[in-house]
């Protein structure tokens, strides 16, 4: 008995606060909206370094729905210098080989619809690639349908959950042949925005993917970020991504014996699960 009463009370209280909330709502802003973002770093002298990201968000908002497409992608080329000397110990001519090559390199592409079919409630469709070679993928194409509920949506806070189902299609650097490239899928999202102060917020958005082929293969991508307003149009964005898989994929490398000799043959491993990926963007709003 007191169970019930105890879940009327919270029911009860949850839909006052959304009334509550929903009631300081004002009229959302239509039409299109577009971002850009760039990053870059460069390093030189005894060693070198340049990385450089780029990304965009586009968006179109009607009554009732609203599309939205991001793309972008970071690279970083390092640049390794050996040195030998030729000569005699007192007389002697350095010679430099530099080598130069990929080190990180992450690109994506996504688009999502969504309709509302109430202030709470609306259904979506969306499409996903990645490829990350440093991670072992070199293209996972994702599609994805579901639902999802508006809990808050105002000037201060706004927070969604999605439930869908996905079907993935994924190309391995190295395959594996223990798993299914094309597997079917459950996700969860979470996506969180708050207005800390005039000039900065915060937003986190979790993804929890589940492939029902493997029970094991979990996948979560976990991005927060805190973009600070310099100006109507530009903002710095320092943001902090983590990319956790319980599967990772394979590598491939060389068998060496115990004694130090090349065996003459490679052997698969997995490759570490989680990636982290810390960047400072200056934002583009038009």
């Amino acid at each position: 008995m007191f169970s019930s009463k105890l879940k009327i009370l919270f029911v009860s209280v949850i839909l006052l606060l959304s009334i509550n909330v929903y009631s300081q709502e004002e009229e959302k802003e239509l039409g299109w909206f577009f971002d850009a973002e760039l990053a870059g770093l460069w390093t030189g002298g005894n060693s070198e370094s340049f990385t450089v990201g780029l990304g965009t968000t586009l968006r179109h908002v009607w009554t009732n729905s609203e599309f939205r497409f991001d793309a972008g992608g970071t690279q970083t080329e390092s640049s390794i210098t050996t040195r030998t000397a030729v000569g005699t110990t007192s007389n002697f001519v350095v010679n430099e080989n530099t080598n130069t090559e990929k080190t990180a390199e992450l690109y994506f592409a996504r688009g999502r619809y969504d309709y509302s079919f109430s202030k709470y409630f609306y259904a979506f469709g969306g499409v996903d690639w990645l490829r990350n070679k440093f991670s072992g993928i070199e293209s996972r194409f994702l599609i994805a349908a579901g639902l999802g509920n508006t809990w808050v949506d105002n000037k201060k806070t706004r927070f969604k959950t999605d439930y869908s189902f996905t079907y993935s299609f994924q190309s391995d650097v190295v395959k594996n042949p223990f798993v299914k490239n094309n597997f079917p899928g459950l996700r969860f999202t979470y996506n969180f925005w708050h207005n800390l102060t005039a000039s900065t917020d915060f937003e986190s958005i979790f993804i929890a993917d589940w492939n029902l082929d493997n029970s094991k293969d979990v996948r979560i991508d976990f991005y927060n970020s805190l973009p600070i307003k310099i100006s109507e149009i530009f903002s710095l964005k320092p943001s902090l991504q983590l990319l956790w898989r319980n599967e990772p994929s394979l590598t491939e490398i060389d068998l060496f014996g115990s004694n130090g000799t090349p065996a003459g043959t490679t052997v698969l491993a997995p490759l570490k699960k989680l990636d982290s990926l810390f960047s400072i963007t200056l934002v583009v709003k038009i």
